[in-house]
């Protein structure tokens, strides 16, 4: 008899250096990730958008990475903004998330055309 309650997934666990080459594929890299004052950040805006999105800060970028992929760990199924877009992305598979990132970026690109002209 397993202890895991059977709906329990084992979840792998990312690594900063997998996010940081994520967050760098996608558009606006140099919004999510930046120096400031000597100290390292990477933001998860790329997921959530501005209104949602907040700074991680390390000594090294990974450090800063760390502290997000723990934080965006903590929101999978919570029921907030950051929850609903963590979940949503698939989150921790970050293949899925690229794919959903990309998506949402060419939707707000389309949002913002003028087809009356």
């Amino acid at each position: 008899m397993s202890l895991l309650p059977s709906k329990i997934k084992i979840m792998k666990k990312i690594t900063p250096q997998e996010i940081i080459k994520l967050v760098k594929e996608l558009p606006d890299v140099d919004h999510h990730i930046f120096e400031e004052n000597g100290e390292r950040y990477i933001t998860q805006e790329w997921l959530c958008g501005a209104f949602a999105g907040r700074a991680f800060c390390g000594n090294t970028i990974e450090d800063a990475a760390q502290e997000m992929i723990d934080y965006l760990y903590r929101h999978i199924g919570h029921n907030s903004m950051v929850g609903r877009d963590v979940t949503e992305s698939g989150f921790p598979d970050l293949e899925k998330v690229k794919k959903y990132c990309l998506s949402e970026s060419e939707m707000n690109v389309e949002s913002r055309i003028d087809y009356t002209k």
